[in-house]
């Protein structure tokens, strides 16, 4: 049986305030920071939606550097101090702000089911979207995240390798964690023009449908974050990007990220 319910996130009148959409990849260098930088822009900018940027990666991941954020502001003492989450979060441009993950592995294996839901209420009084960043080895806090999440963008390369093994990610997380197949929207990052695999072929081999491509673009790089967002924010990658979410708004695919309840 599936669970085709959002755990989560509901304020007066039972009413839902947040949307939550995550990335995820258990394939190394698919594109997963990157995807989720660029989705919460598009999210804050192109839609003028509160948004925040939450990290879930404690290999360690990207944020610390990216976004200049020094362990003392991390999810490691938000989770503590949940209705104090604010003070460590930090706002990198109008409508988004930033929650570096973890400092520590120890620390995030630790972390509970409740403390995670008991977070993200309070996350929820505050933003419109909350963009999750996640590693790419599983672990019971991500299973928790997804299971709160609304929309789950699967990420993978153009190769076998890649495409089998997100594959056996979802079939994982569908019949051993309960999480609905209708949360998943797969997309393939990377794309080059001349790639051996099409939409069908990967559709075949994976029995999923593909909600769209990415295109390579060796013009983009993490460094744009650093130092030219408004350069990040009309690279190809961007740009496609931010049109395939749209096209899954309007085809009806992310129904919860219209605004309508």
């Amino acid at each position: 049986m599936e669970n085709n319910n959002s755990v989560l996130i509901k304020g007066e009148n039972n009413k839902i305030n947040s949307r939550v959409l995550a990335v995820i990849s258990n394939k190394g260098g698919a594109g997963k920071t990157s995807t989720s930088i660029c989705i919460a822009y598009y999210f804050a900018i192109a839609k003028n939606k509160k948004t925040l940027l939450l990290e879930m990666d404690s290999s360690p991941g990207d944020f610390g550097p990216l976004f200049d954020i020094t362990n003392d502001n991390s999810l490691d003492i938000a989770i503590k101090f949940p209705e104090r989450f604010k003070n460590y979060v930090k706002s990198i441009s109008k409508n988004l702000d930033v929650l570096k993950g973890f400092s520590n592995p120890i620390n995030a294996e630790t972390i509970t089911e409740s403390q995670i839901t008991t977070l993200f209420k309070f996350i929820a009084e505050s933003y419109e979207i909350i963009v999750i960043d996640t590693q790419s080895v599983l672990s019971g806090t991500i299973v928790d995240i997804l299971k709160l999440s609304d929309v789950i963008i699967v990420l993978s390369e153009a190769t076998i390798e890649s495409i089998s093994r997100v594959s056996e990610l979802i079939l994982i997380l569908n019949t051993k964690f309960l999480i609905s197949k209708n949360k998943f929207q797969l997309v393939i990052n990377k794309k080059k023009m001349f790639d051996l695999f099409k939409i069908k072929d990967i559709a075949k081999i994976l029995n999923f449908p593909v909600s769209g491509f990415i295109s390579f673009d060796k013009k983009f790089s993490k460094n744009l974050i650093i130092f030219n967002t408004n350069k990040l924010i009309k690279t190809r990658f961007n740009i496609e990007l931010g049109r395939l979410i749209n096209n899954l708004i309007s085809s009806g695919a992310m129904n919860e990220f219209t605004g309508k309840a």
